[in-house]
């Protein structure tokens, strides 16, 4: 039986308090949470278009067999009907242009983060290329606060882990409507077969596929993954 996790998403450093954080650091989350509050008063009663909801062509078509209240609920249910797919790591480029080879390319990455085998320095250094503005305004200014801020809460995420990262399963990297942004689920299991699930989120700008968001997620079942070695953090050769 699974039990409460405390997941850290990276992109809520508001859970940090000043008590763990340090100064410089603190300043910047502050700064940022207040910027955020101001962009987004005002816009929590609105309601969100159908455009704006991610879902591939074929999970339109799929949309259309099914009878539900709203579009949103429908995309939550087939959320949990996904399937894994096998992990292929491409090697590390500057740039992809495809949303399957950074979904893949990125999840091992904070795989091998959130499993404590992937120092922060370089985590950060693999994943900075492919972090859209979005996600980096979440993070402080400068990049050594970001490096720190990386080390804090990866130090926070294992003190919280009740058990190893063993291995994790991958669903195929969906887009909306426009094909403009995309989103995949991992799920880690741990040693003692429990589950944390994140959610990936991309977008494309120009021919270039981009972070925006890693998040925990719900729960979602999907058949056993394929066995994969990560040797090679990130695909490299």
């Amino acid at each position: 039986m699974r039990t409460g996790w405390l997941v850290l998403p990276l992109s809520g450093l508001l859970l940090f308090s000043t008590g763990c954080v340090p100064d410089k650091v603190q300043e910047e989350i502050e700064k940022t949470e207040n910027e955020n509050a101001e962009k987004q008063s005002g816009q929590g009663d609105e309601e969100v278009a159908p455009e704006d909801i991610e879902v591939s062509e074929e999970q339109k078509k799929e949309l259309e067999s099914h009878d539900h209240v709203s579009e949103e609920e429908a995309v939550a249910e087939l959320t949990e009907e996904q399937e894994s797919i096998e992990i292929d790591l491409p090697k590390k480029k500057n740039e992809f242009t495809s949303h399957q080879e950074l979904s893949q390319y990125v999840s091992n990455l904070f795989y091998l983060y959130h499993k404590g085998d992937l120092d922060t320095d370089e985590f950060y250094e693999m994943l900075r290329p492919h972090l859209h503005d979005d996600f980096l305004e979440l993070l402080p200014a400068s990049e050594a606060d970001r490096k720190e801020t990386f080390e804090v809460l990866q130090y926070t995420f294992l003190q919280y882990l009740p058990a190893p990262i063993e291995s994790y399963e991958l669903t195929e990297a969906t887009t909306n409507i426009r094909g403009d942004e995309g989103e995949s689920y991992r799920k880690y299991v741990t040693d003692d077969s429990q589950f944390i699930y994140y959610v990936l989120r991309m977008k494309k700008e120009g021919s270039q596929w981009f972070v925006t968001d890693d998040s925990p997620a719900p729960p979602y079942e999907i058949d056993p993954s394929l066995e994969s070695s990560f040797e090679s953090p990130g695909g490299e050769e």
